[in-house]
């Protein structure tokens, strides 16, 4: 073995298929590459990578895994290199599932200034489905509230009295108006013992990531449970 060569035969590239599958993720996430001197193994939703080269009776590489990961390797075998490959995929999950902390408080604070902005927010009423979709959102925040802070039965009955009265407010009000009053609302069940302390501006950015195209805010990604 040696100089240019082809990795990428229905073994080697059913090994890949497989170990992908293995490690938990999806094939279709992945574009799988051979130029005839470089197999590139590239994750579609990210930096990460993994490359594969023979160099005379070895296979040389690197694996890169989001901005924490980069490794090169020099192995004497096929079986080495998917063990590899399963190895990097562990560290592109990981990558995947480490959230960037520091930009998700940059992305939270320009949601709070920008949905109280007024070259973002007017003030026209919401239409029908948006109605719903609003009366639907905090359905969900409410589920979501009793699950986060093991609310008891009365501490519910509060909360749901209050997002009924959000939802009644979003057939009358304005957009900017029911804004305003979707804050003050979230305050008062601090101010009642509801929820604890921290709570009401998770529960506001949450409604604001699921609701902010409605006022015309980029999407921003529901973050995980």
């Amino acid at each position: 073995m040696g100089g240019t060569f082809s990795l990428l035969n229905k073994v080697t590239k059913n090994a890949i298929f497989e170990a992908i599958e293995a490690g938990g993720l999806h094939p279709k996430e992945f574009d799988l590459q051979d130029d005839d001197v470089e197999v590139r193994l590239k994750y579609n939703w990210s930096a990460s990578c993994f490359t594969i080269r023979s160099e005379g009776a070895k296979f040389v590489g690197r694996s890169v895994a989001g901005d924490f990961w980069d490794m090169p390797f020099e192995v004497y075998s096929w079986e080495a290199v998917t063990q590899r490959i399963s190895g990097w995929l562990d560290y592109v999950k990981l990558d995947l599932n480490t959230p960037d902390l520091w930009a998700e408080l940059h992305r939270d604070n320009q949601l709070l200034v920008g949905a109280t902005s007024d070259d973002v927010t007017g003030n026209t009423g919401f239409t029908p489905d948006e109605q719903n979709e609003i009366a639907t959102r905090l359905q969900t925040l409410s589920e979501d509230a009793r699950r986060t802070y093991s609310l008891s039965a009365a501490q519910m009955l509060v909360l749901d009295v209050k997002l009924d009265y959000l939802v009644n407010a979003a057939r009358r009000l304005g957009r900017k108006d029911w804004l305003n009053v979707c804050a003050g609302v979230i305050l008062t069940l601090i101010i009642g013992a509801v929820l604890p302390a921290s709570a009401p501006r998770d529960m506001f950015l949450g409604l604001l990531r699921a609701i902010g195209h409605l006022y015309g805010l980029p999407d921003l990604p529901m973050l995980p449970c």
